[in-house]
Order: structure tokens, then sequence, then C-alpha cells
């Protein structure tokens, strides 16, 4: 009996460490959700190479949510998404519980933390060729999209690119569109006569097919520059190359907003610090799949044109390669503050 029951034992526990070896991977795994726009547009492209590389680097597999910002930032704090892709404006406003997001936060705003910046998103007035209007001051009068609806983002882009010109939105007739692509398509279709485009985005190449395209310079004085800043401090004037992008047939100064990762508060470190560190390890996986993400490498990651506080975990890998500068904690305590 004494026998049986050893060997039933010894059966028994080495059954129990099979399993226990068995299952390690799975319990050190964790499926984790990434926030992004509807399929076809760039940030579900960008998202979707991200969780790629996220998901071969690390711990954790990523899982795309294509859905915007306005759908996913409540999910941070339930727990259903993890983190997500957005642009400083939205960010911002997010945050801060201002514009569409006072009501559904009762004007406290989302409690989000950056993860990393990345590529810049690069966007400007749009013109057709054939047009008389040869720089921003001309725009006066003219009739163009202002207001974008749910899409706060872009009313805030237009209310910037009209500031750095002088103008608000009561200087031009202005027109009402619900999406960024519904108002470039107000141009081909000579119910405007400008609109804000983003560099490389399709529906702009379908412009240059149908009408030709270009871009205005924004205006690069200290004043100007200043005006577009007092709209939103994570906007700045940057130089476009001349290439093979529709409307950039010669290098012009256009708007920059930098592409952001951002999560939540209560996330944990552990996840945080896992995202940044397969990120900057592995940056070069990420320009094959969409030309815009050969800018996102992490001499960008760290930047105090963030608009809302780093998570911790990000702070812990920064601070492993050097880069968290007394000029970033600085930063940091400044975006603590704000609200």
């Amino acid at each position: 009996m004494k026998r049986r029951f050893t060997r039933t034992m010894a059966i028994g526990l080495l059954v129990s460490v099979i399993m226990v070896f068995a299952m390690a991977p799975q319990a050190l795994s964790k499926t984790i959700v990434f926030g992004a726009n509807t399929p076809g547009s760039l940030f579900y492209v960008m998202a979707a190479g991200m969780a790629k590389t996220i998901s071969a680097n690390s711990p954790n597999k990523v899982e795309v949510f294509p859905q915007g910002g306005t759908v996913w930032y409540p999910m941070l704090e339930s727990g259903e998404v993890d983190f997500g892709i957005q642009v400083p404006g939205d960010i911002l406003t997010a945050y801060m519980g201002d514009a569409i997001y006072k009501k559904p936060t009762k004007g406290k705003g989302f409690a989000l933390r950056t993860l990393m910046l990345g590529s810049p998103l690069m966007v400007g007035f749009l013109v057709p060729d054939n047009t008389d209007i040869k720089t921003v001051k001309d725009i006066k009068g003219k009739r163009m999209p202002v207001d974008y609806g749910a899409f706060y983002s872009a009313t805030l882009t237009i209310k910037a690119l009209l500031a750095n010109a002088g103008y608000s939105a009561s200087d031009v007739k202005g027109l009402r569109v619900t999406t960024y692509v519904a108002g470039v398509r107000t141009l081909i279709e000579g119910r405007a006569d400008l609109t804000m485009g983003s560099a490389g985005s399709g529906i702009t190449k379908e412009l240059k097919t149908a009408k030709g395209a270009r871009y205005l310079n924004l205006l690069t004085s200290p004043e100007a520059v200043a005006r577009l800043k007092s709209v939103h401090p994570g906007y700045y004037p940057i130089k476009a190359k001349a290439g093979r992008l529709a409307g950039l047939a010669k290098a012009t100064t256009l708007l920059g907003k930098d592409i952001t990762l951002v999560c939540g508060e209560r996330q944990s470190e552990e996840v945080a610090y896992q995202i940044t560190k397969a990120l900057w390890e592995n940056y070069k996986e990420l320009a094959p799949v969409h030309p815009r993400l050969k800018f996102w490498t992490p001499n960008r990651f760290a930047s105090t044109r963030a608009v809302v506080p780093y998570h911790p975990g990000s702070i812990k890998w920064y601070k492993e390669k050097g880069v968290w500068t007394q000029e970033m904690e600085d930063h940091q305590k400044k975006l603590l503050t704000i609200k």
C-alpha cells in the first residue's frame, strides 16, 4: 500500500511539473487592446503594424480595436482597451474634458497618460491647381469647411490654420462636414475653394487627379507661430519636402502634430514599460508597414511636445536609456499641474 501511494504521488508530481511548464508561457502572456481608427484610415494601418511588432517582441499579444478615440477613451478607464493612437489636439481636449468631451466626462476629462510621441502628421490648406489663391492671406472670404462635427481634432486644426494666417472662421464662408474625407471632397466637387488636407492621405490623391493639388505655406514669423500655438500647444510648423505626395511639388511649410500613443492612468507600469521597450528596440520593423512609420523613431518618443503627462512605465524605460532629462522632468511636472 505504501509503495503504491509513493508511486501515485510521484506520477502526480510529474504531471504537475509538466503542467506548470506547459502553462508558463500562457501565464506570462496577456492580450492587450490597441485603440485605433476604422479600417482604411492611416491610424488603423499604423496601429496594425505596431501591434504586430509589440506582439512579436514582448510577452503581450496585441489586438487592434478599430474605433476612434471618442469610443475607446472611456474604455481605457474600464480596462477594455489598454492604449491607443491619436493626435495631440484630440488628446488634450479629451484630457481636459472640453468641447465634445465635456458632457461625457462632466468636465473632468479622461485620465490619460502618454507612452510616446511618434511620426508627425502634416496638414495644411489645400487648393486646386487652377486657383488664384497663392498664399494664406488670399483665403479671406473664400468657401471652406470649418466645422467637422464630432471630428473635433479636424475643427481644431482648421482653427489653428486660420489663426496662423491672422483669421478666424468668421473671415471665410464656412461649411460644415462630417469627416476629413468629406472636407476634401467639397473641393473635388467644386463646393469649396480650399480645404484642410493631410499630406499623404488617399483623398488628396483623388484631388490631384481631378483638379490638381497644391498646399499653401504656413506663415513662420514669431507672431504667426505664436497664434498657431495659442490654439494648441502641440502644433508647430514643419517643412514638408518636395516629392511624390499630392500637393507637394515643392518644399512647403505645413502644420505638424505628433501622432501619440496614450494609455489610461490606471494602466500597469509593467504593460506600459513593455510597450515602450518593444517599440524602442524594434522600431525598424515599422518602416516597411507604411511610409509614415519610418519616422516612428526613438529620438521622438520622449519629447517636451507631449500634451499630457507620461506614464511611469514609459518613464522607467526612458530613464534606463538615459533620455529622461531634467528638461523632460520639468515638462512632466508642468503637465501634472494643468488639471
